[in-house]
């Protein structure tokens, strides 16, 4: 128990430390957008449109497809840019915000865990150094910290990302029972979710039904489906433009599965707009049906579909572990990105090997939605990424459930953990 309580005042203390050094970065940031993410001088200037009220439609950049697709940030910042913040830094506020508020809710949602779970109290007590280490890493890792310093995406994604995936866990092995509150905020966490990033938004809303289609005969997974089903529905409408007429949004059922059948083509054209003019362009791996479609006729949507399939597993791993030290190395900030995945491939290389050697996953029930997530974003994240910059940018986003898993494989590691099935069980 007096391991427990140590615990939570160090993870307490590594939120204040977070909260420090994030005012501090705040106001030791240039007044012109920094070089490692050249998009905030844009998202200022979309929150300094929003605050004064103009179309979003007429904005010089992508009009209103670049305003639907990050009102989780600009909103804030238009509010703090009302207050008389500058753009640039109404943006970045906004950022570091939401990044500390991500790190109060993992906190919050991993204690609660230990209370109501002897299996992980029993384990987290005998790994306290480990556990603390692993919310550190989380809290100042250089590039997580700083893509959530900066006046970018990233960190709105991620907070309503981990939202959603929060009320999930709570519901299903918290709670255990559906009530309306928790259902509403799973509801909007989804929805915000389209709102700060859409992509991010479909894979979320497709690993939670895969999850409960798989469990569907349990009854609150049965309750879910259509819940889920609903907030995807919202996000979708409420974010998706109309291909071929900018500014017009869809909200209409059959125009939303009109954007299910064009997603590969959509993923396809993104990864080649990415392309244009990066320093660290990732090579597109040339596909059999490609060569056979432009030797014939115009590629058919099965071409499509097909070749990202036939590309995912190399698309993926370059997403994960690229730029690499002296094959990738551009410049000093790609040299930093190459150091940094020096350790993301010993991470996946330790937990590959766990698995192989113990062939199981410690608390792997609550760990699925979350593996399942890993899954599909690496596959679909890699398929649209066009250069290693902005890929070493998007990967933070899965930084948390590399995390669990590095914890689920060392606990799996160790002595069988008994206790309560759901939270607790190795399989």
């Amino acid at each position: 128990m007096n391991q427990l309580t140590t615990l939570r005042g160090k993870l307490y203390v590594i939120i204040f430390c977070s909260f420090v050094v994030r005012v501090i970065g705040f106001l030791l940031l240039p007044n012109t957008p920094s070089f490692l993410g050249p998009d905030e001088g844009t998202y200022g200037a979309v929150a300094d449109w929003t605050e004064q009220g103009l179309p979003a439609k007429d904005f010089p950049l992508y009009g209103d497809g670049l305003y639907l697709s990050g009102r989780a940030l600009f909103w804030p910042a238009a509010f703090f840019n009302q207050l008389g913040l500058s753009p640039l830094n109404s943006v970045r506020l906004t950022a570091t915000i939401y990044g500390l508020l991500t790190l109060i809710l993992i906190i919050y949602i991993f204690l609660k865990t230990v209370d109501k779970h002897i299996a992980v109290a029993d384990f987290v007590e005998k790994n306290t150094n480990l556990v603390i280490a692993l919310f550190a890493v989380f809290a100042f890792l250089p590039s997580h910290f700083v893509w959530s310093l900066l006046g970018l995406r990233e960190s709105a994604v991620e907070f309503w990302t981990l939202s959603a995936f929060a009320s999930f866990y709570w519901i299903l092995h918290l709670q255990k029972k559906l009530s309306i509150t928790t259902a509403l905020f799973l509801v909007a966490a989804i929805i915000v979710t389209f709102s700060s990033r859409p992509q991010v938004g479909w894979v979320l809303g497709i690993t939670f039904l895969i999850f409960l289609l798989v469990n569907v005969r349990k009854k609150t997974a049965l309750i879910l489906i259509p819940v889920v089903l609903m907030s995807v529905v919202i996000g979708v409408s409420g974010t998706t433009v109309v291909p071929g007429t900018p500014g017009l949004v869809s909200s209409t059922t059959s125009k939303i599965f009109g954007t299910l059948k064009t997603a590969a083509e959509i993923t396809a054209y993104k990864q080649q707009v990415n392309q244009l003019e990066a320093a660290s362009v990732i090579v597109t791996q040339s596909c059999p049906r490609t060569g056979l479609a432009l030797a014939n006729r115009p590629p058919s949507s099965f071409d499509t579909y097909f070749c990202i399939a036939w590309r995912a597993p190399y698309m993926a791993a370059t997403f994960l572990f690229r730029p690499v030290i002296g094959l990738d190395v551009t410049s000093a900030s790609s040299l930093f990105a190459a150091l940094e995945n020096i350790l993301w491939l010993g991470v996946f290389i330790f937990i590959i090997g766990m698995l192989i050697k113990k062939r199981r996953v410690a608390f792997f029930g609550p760990l699925a939605p979350s593996i399942i997530f890993l899954t599909l974003y690496g596959i679909g994240a890699g398929s649209y990424e066009g250069n290693m910059g902005t890929a070493f940018r998007h990967k933070s986003l899965i930084l948390w459930v590399v995390l669990l898993m590095l914890a689920s494989v060392i606990a799996a590691g160790r002595k069988p953990i008994h206790g309560n099935e759901n939270a607790g069980k190795a399989v």
